[in-house]
């Protein structure tokens, strides 16, 4: 079963996660509108990937499948989907910034097929150029060599915090 893709122009941005929005069938687009604003806040990281629907369990396998989009009828259309894909995963970190930096779009790149020169080649594509497209519009607002370096400063720190048990470990024994 395919999960239907939600075009990222409908949705909610209220400030109110509690208020909900209709789910209709538009008659223009045969994609559905996103619901509520709040669709992709979650407390786990597997709920929060699995609501993306691009993403399903597959039998035979014990974690999901990454990119398992819904077939396109033409290269036009698997863009466009593309596009959209992206857009839900955009929307997803934006609303959920503290699962950033903790996989996701590497595992959605492993389990894309390459090798497949269907609609499915336009539609990867497509979802790599929008990404890349949102990419260039956030890294406009920030002094990259900074940040980097604030970055690089941060896994340093985590470093050194999960090595102090084992320092103050060893002290101890003597």
């Amino acid at each position: 079963m395919v999960k239907l893709v939600r075009p990222v122009l409908g949705i909610d941005l209220s400030s109110s996660p509690a208020e909900t929005q209709d789910i209709r069938q538009d008659a223009a687009s045969p994609l559905p509108p996103l619901g509520p604003r709040s669709r992709y806040r979650f407390v786990g990281s597997e709920a929060k990937d699995l609501s993306l629907p691009f993403v399903r369990r597959v039998k035979g396998r014990t974690y999901p499948h990454y990119w398992q989009p819904a077939e396109a009828e033409n290269a036009f259309k698997a863009s466009a989907l593309g596009r959209q894909y992206a857009a839900h995963l955009a929307q997803l970190l934006k609303l959920n910034r503290q699962h950033a930096a903790r996989g996701l779009l590497f595992r959605i790149a492993c389990d894309m097929d390459f090798r497949d020169h269907s609609h499915r080649r336009s539609m990867c594509k497509s979802f790599f150029n929008y990404l890349e497209m949102l990419l260039s519009l956030g890294v406009a607002q920030i002094d990259l060599p900074r940040h980097v370096a604030a970055v690089q400063q941060l896994y340093l720190s985590l470093d050194e915090l999960d090595a102090l048990p084992r320092k103050l470990g060893r002290k101890k024994r003597r």
